[in-house]
């Protein structure tokens, strides 16, 4: 089981890992300083766009010391539409899953357990990563 977080969305609340149960989620830690977290961005905003109205999310966590507006900034840069903008306060849940270096990704099925970890930068759409997270929601 992925452990739980705290994630910060803007909203002045916390957001919980947790509450995303019941999703296939890909959360990925990047940061705006690195060129190659930058280069992935568009690829999951285009998998989040693909994937509405199924349950697929992608959270993208930045770990700028930012608020949530400057992060917000950065993705109006990328010319990104459909990821939300969440912080990482203190880089807590980045510790706790043991991120060394950016971009780094989870894929979690609809139970909470990690599926896999990737690090450096991916085409998200690809067919590969398709049919794998068409399988994770076929099979809850």
């Amino acid at each position: 089981m992925v452990p739980d977080g705290l994630l910060e969305d803007g909203s002045g609340l916390p957001v919980a890992l947790s509450r995303y149960r019941g999703r296939v989620v890909v959360l990925e830690f990047w940061a705006s300083s690195c060129g190659p977290c930058l280069q992935d961005l568009p690829y999951l905003d285009r998998l989040q766009g693909d994937s509405r109205g199924t349950s697929l999310t992608v959270i993208a966590v930045s770990e700028d010391d930012s608020t949530i507006g400057a992060i917000r900034q950065v993705m109006a840069r990328q010319k990104l539409s459909f990821l939300k903008p969440f912080g990482d306060p203190g880089a807590v849940l980045a510790q706790t899953l043991g991120v060394q270096g950016l971009p780094t990704s989870f894929i979690i099925d609809q139970s909470g357990r990690l599926v896999s970890r990737v690090e450096g930068p991916q085409a998200w759409d690809n067919k590969k990563y398709k049919e794998r997270f068409a399988w994770l929601l076929a099979h809850p």
